[in-house]
């Protein structure tokens, strides 16, 4: 057993929520990320997905699977199972474009992306858009630069 140093900062709530949640992803465990989604106020929910996103920074697959499991797409872990995840590729396609999710394009509940950075999309390789366009139609929002993929 190992003692804790006097005046070592010790793990807030968040961040042993943060850890839960990271490690579930990597285990592709959508039940496990609901029981920390559904019961936290949205605040905090924000917090734990801060925390998701810089903790998965260099890992593109897990990160693109969390976007499949925010728009939706993932809902059971018998969905892992399933051959083809048209949001996680789609994610996993932007974010190795440059495109970061929560900043330039978010998952939306009901499989659907919302590209929240009209400029840096547009400035994607022709070849990109393409498969974005493709996969989904292109309706503009209301909100200045904002195109739903759905």
């Amino acid at each position: 057993m190992c003692a804790k140093g006097f005046g070592q900062s010790q793990p807030t709530k968040i961040d042993k929520l943060i850890e839960s949640a990271v490690r579930y992803c990597h285990k592709r465990h959508p039940e496990a990320l609901d029981s920390i989604f559904d019961y936290l106020p949205v605040n905090l929910n924000q917090r734990v997905v801060t925390g998701i996103l810089a903790a998965l920074q260099k890992d593109i697959d897990t990160l693109s699977w969390f976007c499949g499991y925010m728009a939706s797409e993932i809902n059971r872990s018998e969905d892992n199972q399933k051959p083809y995840h048209p949001i996680a590729e789609l994610s996993k396609t932007l974010i190795k474009s440059g495109m970061e999710p929560f900043t330039d394009f978010m998952p939306y509940p009901g499989c659907r992306i919302v590209i929240l950075n009209s400029e840096k999309f547009e400035s994607l390789p022709e070849s990109v858009q393409a498969v974005v366009q493709q996969a989904f139609d292109i309706k503009e929002s209301t909100g200045k630069g904002k195109r739903h993929k759905g």
